[in-house]
């Protein structure tokens, strides 16, 4: 079998979590015996050379332009029959095309896959609601609220300068191309639903995680004499729908000595290119956090199993439905606990008292109540390890993709 793996970003360049479970995916297709992979991975155009828009990485691991906007979605690189990745795919002659994403690709790529191989049948990745929502795909109203259904005549009101059938007309414009996938795929029952409420029909629509490398837990961090487990991490970007602020409006919060017995290590960057007045307001909480907090800028998931060894537990702050966040499947790789808001796919990976604890979403009050409980309580770390969910490994999740792939493919011999 042979698939061509698509994804909005190449992990070289774009570090997201999307990126990384389609890179992993790929990985994981190219061990399987009679299988083939290629990667092709949407980078700036500056990345490639002038007069291509397709890039060689490696081996079958290719870079391809594009800056397709969310409001409309639509290619900036040429897709012609006679096109570059056109021609790649007549070359490569594919079983599967598996779409991990669309967002700056351009959605007429799937057009493009089914004109050039008639055949190969067409799976795609849902990972936001970027075919729903304007606003990011994050389905949060532009005054801060979040949204729970779509609806044109809603979205008219984020967005006063766009009539409602604007928003009716995108919508069955994405659905056009949609009608032409053989299958989806969502990391989360959650994004499912919320799909299936916006009409999106299809026989073949799995909930199947994304996949991380296998590797071994870490072990709990040593204690010094009468320490209580107070390091807290939170890993990922610093923007306004992360809800850094959040976590740090509630440490805040807390009176002095509890804030004396724990810590806050931040590993992530971007605030630099954030709005104003959400940087300002970052800067501001840091201030009054002091040595409680602690910037440790980007870093690479390779370092992750390092990091998580001087941590005791990993915080989210997300104001957003978050669909399946890869932050969550990594602590629980390495065993270390989640706290996390009580909407979208995070409830959905950690209920309250497994694997972690919930606050409730957006209210910093709650999450500080919920440290100081994690403070007063030492035996709660080893209750909550004794009851960590196992990972998605990548193996396993492999398997399940090519299962899908195969019983959607006619035809189709491994």
């Amino acid at each position: 079998m042979k698939v061509v793996v698509l994804s909005h970003g190449h992990p070289v360049f774009s570090k997201g979590g999307g990126e990384y479970a389609a890179y992993y995916l790929w990985q994981g297709l190219n061990r399987e015996p009679g299988v083939e992979a290629w990667f092709v991975g949407r980078a700036h155009p500056e990345a490639l050379h002038s007069f291509s828009t397709l890039a060689v990485m490696g081996e079958r691991d290719y870079l391809i332009g594009g800056n397709a906007i969310i409001a409309d979605l639509t290619a900036t690189t040429p897709l012609g029959a006679d096109s570059d990745f056109a021609e790649l795919l007549r070359q490569i002659d594919p079983d599967v095309v598996h779409f991990h994403h669309y967002v700056h690709l351009g959605i007429e790529l799937l057009r493009v896959v089914r004109n050039a191989c008639p055949r190969a049948r067409i799976v795609m990745t849902l990972h936001e609601f970027i075919a729903i929502c304007v606003n990011n795909g994050q389905m949060v109203k532009t005054d801060g609220r979040l949204c729970f259904h779509y609806s044109p005549r809603e979205c008219n009101l984020c967005f006063r300068h766009l009539k409602p059938e604007d928003f009716f007309l995108r919508e069955r414009y994405i659905k056009s191309f949609f009608a032409l996938a053989d299958a989806f795929i969502s990391p989360s029952d959650f994004l499912r639903r919320r799909y299936l409420d916006w009409g999106l029909e299809t026989r073949h629509f799995e909930v199947i995680e994304n996949g991380l490398p296998e590797d071994d837990r870490v072990p709990p961090r040593t204690l010094a004499d009468g320490e209580p487990r107070g390091r807290f991490a939170y890993f990922g970007q610093i923007n306004p729908y992360k809800g850094v602020d959040v976590i740090l409006e509630a440490i805040a919060g807390l009176p002095k000595a509890s804030r004396k017995s724990m810590s806050l290590d931040i590993f992530g960057g971007s605030l630099e290119y954030q709005p104003e007045a959400f940087r300002q307001k970052v800067e501001t909480l840091l201030a009054a956090c002091g040595n409680t907090v602690h910037l440790h800028g980007v870093y690479d998931p390779a370092e992750i199993g390092r990091l998580m060894r001087e941590v005791d537990w990993v915080v989210m702050g997300s104001i957003w439905w978050e669909n399946s966040p890869l932050v969550i499947q990594e602590a629980y790789k390495f065993g270390r606990p989640v706290i996390c808001p009580d909407i979208g796919g995070m409830a959905e990976k950690v209920v309250d008292g497994v694997g972690g604890l919930t606050y409730r979403a957006r209210d910093s009050v709650s999450l500080a109540a919920l440290i100081k409980r994690i403070l007063a309580d030492a035996a709660l770390f080893d209750r909550l390890c004794r009851t960590l969910p196992p990972y998605p490994a990548l193996r396993a999740i492999t398997r399940q993709h090519l299962d899908l792939y195969e019983s959607i493919g006619q035809g189709i011999a491994v």
